[in-house]
């Protein structure tokens, strides 16, 4: 079974959202990213980069315990896992991680910049301006 690190952010239901899709089975542990779990020794065990989410999947490669972090990597490994979502054809495969990199270098992080500095108290009018027209323009 798979253990899921996590929380209810955009980022952090992205694992939540593959696993669903795909049908694994697996066991959520939050990780309160407002009460800094991600810095207890336990997750910087499972990942020291202290970010969520993370998986620790039981049974992995070869039958042995794997770790892994970062949301890009733990939706491919779950694709490929799981044979679904994951093409065997190597044009289709490449063109399902365009649209993953996309994702992860640009939806993601623009969005999640352009809600930031939107909702600071203290308003920065050029990074508000300058990450809406880049959410806009994804």
């Amino acid at each position: 079974m798979i253990q899921l690190y996590t929380w209810g952010t955009p980022n952090g239901k992205k694992a939540s959202i593959m696993l669903e899709e795909v049908g694994l089975p697996y066991e959520v542990h939050a990780i309160n990213i407002g009460q800094n779990d991600q810095f207890k020794p336990e997750y910087l065990a499972i990942n020291p980069n202290n970010k969520i989410p993370a998986i620790v999947d039981a049974d992995g490669p070869g039958g042995k315990p794997l770790k892994l972090f970062e949301s890009g990597a733990i939706l491919m490994y779950l694709a490929e896992k799981s044979g679904q979502l994951w093409p065997a054809d190597l044009a289709q495969r490449y063109t399902v991680i365009q649209w993953l990199m996309f994702q992860m270098g640009g939806v993601g992080p623009m969005f999640g910049q352009a809600n930031y500095f939107f909702r600071l108290e203290e308003k920065t009018p050029y990074a508000i301006e300058r990450f809406h027209k880049e959410a806009k323009r994804l």
